[in-house]
């Protein structure tokens, strides 16, 4: 069985959205989602964002990224081996800090698209119970899982 990574970001803005503070984010995400969507290992991202949905599970506010990826080893140089870094260490400029985690992984069988609410569990799941096979993050992508 071929599996693909499923990833789950979730952000909560300083500033509204049209706040000046936010122009130079928003201004870049289609620059940065074009990146993301020529990396080798790139699979799928939601663009039809449910906000409603979004409201409803984490309460208003916040923002997401929905993605598939080939491996770890590709998210992984998306992330910190791309433009996408500079964007990364600028997030407290943009987003306030959340305190329980606020990003998961989880492998999917291939051509199986993640929604919102099974991002949801797996995040909940991740923080409730720590990382496992089912809910994991890039720390601990690399550990060996235990199956009870």
């Amino acid at each position: 069985m071929k599996r693909s990574l499923a990833q789950f970001d979730l952000v909560k803005p300083k500033f509204p959205k049209w706040d000046i503070r936010m122009e130079e984010f928003y201004s870049s995400t289609r620059y940065v989602n074009g990146l993301a969507e020529q990396h080798p290992g790139f699979i799928w991202r939601e663009i039809e964002e449910d906000q409603p949905l979004l409201d409803q599970l984490w309460g208003e506010g916040y923002l997401y990224t929905l993605s598939l990826w080939r491996d770890v080893a590709s998210l992984k140089d998306f992330l910190y081996n791309t433009p996408h870094k500079a964007f990364m260490r600028r997030g407290g400029e943009w987003f306030n800090p959340i305190s329980c985690p606020r990003g998961v992984l989880w492998w999917v069988e291939e051509g199986h698209v993640p929604t919102l609410r099974e991002a949801h569990t797996r995040l909940t799941r991740l923080y409730e119970f720590g990382p496992s096979h089912d809910a994991f993050d890039l720390h601990s992508s690399e550990l060996p899982t235990v199956l009870y």
